[in-house]
């Protein structure tokens, strides 16, 4: 099976987080943060728990932070830079503002929930357990992307 690369902001990270789906998403895709993301999220952030996991989680390399001289203050900036880099098959992020510049710009982004989708397609995650990680997703993200995704999911049970 091959990888996809994501360069992932950090409010996709954090809700993956939050969800406990991170480290799925990152033993199935190779997901990189800006140091800008890492700095926000683990950096300023210690006081939560989601820090330390996430911590965990670049010191075992689940999680790689970008090489390279992209030192922007904005995240999102830092995140597009590292992905006209052009090795990279997606953005992964839930900024609705950034999402509307990536449609603009005709790049490729990931939803959080998205992810489970992939990874019900990838045969990691059964319908069952996609169904938990959706409910669990489901106060963080948009009515649409759940409604979206549960859709997909009722028509993957009818279909199977």
């Amino acid at each position: 099976m091959q990888y996809m690369n994501i360069v992932m902001d950090a409010d996709c990270l954090i809700k993956l987080t939050k969800a406990k789906l991170k480290e799925l998403v990152c033993k199935n895709f190779k997901v990189v943060i800006p140091q800008v993301v890492k700095e926000e999220v683990v950096d300023h952030a210690l006081a939560y728990p989601d820090a330390m996991v996430i911590q965990e989680n670049l010191e075992k390399n689940l999680l790689t932070i970008s090489k390279g001289p992209v030192s922007l203050k904005k995240r999102e900036e830092a995140v597009l830079k590292i992905y006209q880099r052009g090795k990279f098959d997606a953005i992964g992020s839930d900024d609705k503002r950034f999402i509307k510049k990536l449609q603009l710009l005709n790049i490729p982004y990931i939803p959080p929930a998205v992810f489970i989708v992939l990874l019900v397609k990838r045969r990691q995650i059964a319908l069952k357990v996609a169904q938990i990680f959706l409910d669990a997703l489901g106060p963080l993200i948009s009515d649409g992307e759940y409604y979206t995704v549960q859709w997909i999911l009722n028509d993957a049970r009818r279909v199977s």
